[in-house]
């Protein structure tokens, strides 16, 4: 029975190591890590998707565990633009009017930047107003990039749609904030290769997609891998989905 017994818990080990990243290598230089983020707030915003809601305690405890390791916090395009050794951009779509409560007070507390994907649903409370987006974009720690306007799949709909999206909501957050903007991620991912191309026309430099795994920002531009943190993980759970990718849990 012993002889088993060992067998089957080198079985599990062998298991574990395989679902678990702890033991793997970070990415390798050059390789930013791009993270993905939504609403910061103790309650669950979206009940359909409420890994989509990080709580305010979890994010600055990921942050501040990030920042001992050594690792840089970088606006979306800064790291795109110039990647560097050990990066890591910090992204919260949808624009939620709690990335101006929460988010932005952590963000001070730390000096750390942050990237905010934004729609254009500025009448709506639950969103960002435009008041908010300025005292954001004026605080020199978020840079804001487009989201379409309503938060449209732009594969669900026809070309066209999804070209007046993509513009009006350029369009609309350069009217707000007075400057470009140059990034964009494709709402639920959905993106394919005339999305990626009316994305380039319309002005945007890098796009965040949701592409399988981690590459060279110079791979493609438009199809910039994000790695989720889902709510409720412990510090060191999030940390090594943030440094070392996929952890099973």
């Amino acid at each position: 029975m012993i002889p088993c017994a060992i067998a089957a818990a080198a079985i599990v080990a062998v298991y574990a190591l395989c679902k678990c990243t702890w033991w793997w290598p970070r990415w390798p230089r050059g390789v930013p890590s791009f993270l993905m983020l939504h609403s910061v707030s103790d309650e669950v915003v979206d009940a359909s998707c409420p890994n989509n809601t990080i709580r305010p305690r979890e994010l600055e405890a990921l942050i501040v565990r990030l920042l001992k390791g050594g690792y840089r916090f970088r606006t979306f395009t800064d790291a795109a633009s110039d990647p560097g050794p050990r990066d890591v951009v910090l992204t919260f779509d949808d624009g939620y009017a709690d990335n101006y409560l929460e988010l932005l007070p952590i963000l001070r507390r730390h000096g750390v930047p942050a990237t905010c994907f934004v729609t254009s649903r500025f009448d709506d409370p639950r969103f960002l107003s435009r008041d908010q987006l300025r005292e954001m974009d004026a605080s020199g720690l978020v840079e804001i990039g487009g989201h379409t306007s309503d938060h449209c799949v732009l594969t669900s709909v026809g070309l066209d749609k999804a070209r007046a999206q993509i513009r009006a909501n350029k369009e609309d957050l350069e009217s707000v904030l007075g400057h470009p903007i140059v990034s964009f991620a494709y709402p639920c991912g959905g993106e394919n290769d005339d999305i990626v191309s009316e994305t380039r026309k319309a002005g945007y430099r890098f796009a965040a997609a949701m592409v399988k795994k981690m590459r060279p920002v110079g791979t493609d531009p438009y199809r910039i891998h994000r790695q989720i943190i889902p709510r409720g993980m412990k510090t060191w759970q999030s940390y090594m989905l943030a440094t070392r990718g996929k952890y099973k849990i």
